[in-house]
C-alpha cells in the first residue's frame, strides 16, 4: 500500500514537471489528425464521378411555347412618311423619281500665279510711287487730251521740263507693255515658253523699239533742220505711251486672273483702245508737223507705215522665229 501511494506521488510530481511538454505533444497530435482527415476527404471527392444534371423538360417546353406565341402575336410596326416630306418628294423640280445621271469631270489643274500676282503688285506700287511723288505731272498727262489748243502748248512745256517723272512713266510703259504682250502670247499659246521669258523678251523689244525711234527722230530733226517738228512728234509718241501704260494695268489684271469669256472681252476692248490711241497720235501729230514741215498726207502715211507699223511687225516676226527655233 505504501508502494502504491509512493508510485502515485512520483507520478503526480512527474506530471506537474512535464505539463507543458504534454500540452505541446497534444497540439502536434491534433494537427496531424486534421491533416489526415483533409487528405482523406479530398481523395473521396476526386474518386466520385460527377452527378448528371437533372433537366426539367416540361419547363423548357413551356418556355418555347411562350416564345413562339410572343413572335406570332407581336405585329411589325412600319413608320409612316411625313406628309410634308412626301410633298417634297413629289415636287417635279426635284426629280426624285428620275433615273440617276453621272457626269465625267476632269480634275482641275491648279495654276501657280503667285509670281504674276507679285509682279502686278510691283507695277501698281511703282505707279502709286510716281503719282505720289509727282502728282502734278501725272494729272497733266491726262489733262492734256481735254485741253484746248492754246492751253496744250503751255502744258506741253511744263511736261518737257520734268525729266524724271517722264523717265519713270516711260519705264512703267515698258514693263506694263511687256506684261501685256507676254500674257497675250501665253493665253493664245502662240509660243511654248514661260511667262517670265516672254515678259523679258517683250520688255526688251519695246525698249529697243522706242529707244531706236527716239534716236532716229532726234537724228532726223538735226539732219533735216526740223528739230522743233521732231521734238513735237516725239513728245506726242511718248505721251500716248505713258497714257497707254496706265490704261493697260486693269486689262493685265483681267487677263491674268479672270475666266476665258471675260478675258476675250478685255482683249477686244484693249485692242480697240490701242488702235484708237495710235490713230489719235497720228492725227494730233500731223497738224504741228505739217505747220513746220511741208508734208502731204500721203507722205505722212508712208512714214507711219514705214517707221511705225513695220518695225512692230518685224520684231514680232523675229521673236516668233527665234522662239520656234529654241523649242
Amino acid at each position: 500500500m505504501r508502494l502504491f501511494i509512493f508510485y502515485c506521488g512520483l507520478t503526480r510530481i512527474f506530471l506537474r514537471a512535464n505539463i507543458f511538454l504534454l500540452r505541446y505533444l497534444l497540439l502536434i497530435f491534433c494537427c496531424c489528425f486534421l491533416n489526415l482527415a483533409s487528405f482523406a476527404q479530398a481523395d473521396t471527392t476526386i474518386s466520385r464521378p460527377p452527378a448528371a444534371p437533372i433537366i426539367d423538360t416540361a419547363t423548357i417546353a413551356s418556355d418555347t411555347l411562350l416564345l413562339a406565341s410572343d413572335t406570332v402575336k407581336k405585329p411589325v410596326v412600319v413608320a409612316g412618311i411625313d406628309s410634308l416630306y412626301k410633298k417634297l418628294l413629289d415636287n417635279p423640280y426635284l426629280q426624285m423619281k428620275d433615273p440617276p445621271v453621272y457626269l465625267v469631270i476632269k480634275e482641275r489643274v491648279r495654276e501657280e500665279k503667285d509670281g504674276i500676282f507679285y509682279m502686278l503688285a510691283g507695277l501698281l506700287l511703282l505707279l502709286a510711287f510716281i503719282k505720289l511723288l509727282f502728282p502734278k505731272y501725272f494729272s497733266n498727262v491726262f489733262r492734256l487730251f481735254f485741253q484746248p489748243a492754246f492751253r496744250q502748248k503751255q502744258t506741253r512745256e511744263q511736261l518737257l521740263q520734268s525729266a524724271l517723272p517722264s523717265l519713270l512713266l516711260n519705264l512703267f510703259f515698258i514693263l506694263s507693255g511687256g506684261a501685256y504682250l507676254a500674257l497675250l502670247l501665253n493665253y493664245y499659246q502662240l509660243v511654248n515658253e514661260s511667262f517670265w521669258l516672254l515678259f523679258l523678251y517683250g520688255s526688251i523689244s519695246l525698249l529697243i523699239l522706242y529707244a531706236g525711234k527716239y534716236v532716229f527722230l532726234s537724228f532726223a530733226g538735226w539732219v533735216f533742220n526740223i528739230k522743233q517738228a521732231a521734238e513735237t512728234y516725239t513728245f506726242m509718241v511718248f505721251l500716248i505711251n505713258k497714257l497707254l501704260g496706265v490704261l493697260l494695268v486693269p486689262v493685265i489684271l483681267i487677263i491674268a486672273f479672270s475666266d476665258a469669256t471675260i478675258i476675250n472681252v478685255a482683249i477686244t476692248i484693249s485692242m480697240l483702245l490701242i488702235g484708237t490711241l495710235f490713230v489719235y497720235r497720228f492725227v494730233v501729230s500731223y497738224t504741228p508737223v505739217r505747220r513746220e514741215v511741208k508734208v502731204s498726207r500721203l507722205h505722212f502715211l508712208f512714214y507711219v507705215l514705214a517707221f511705225e507699223l513695220t518695225p512692230l511687225l518685224l520684231i514680232y516676226k523675229t521673236l516668233i522665229i527665234y522662239m520656234d527655233k529654241s523649242l
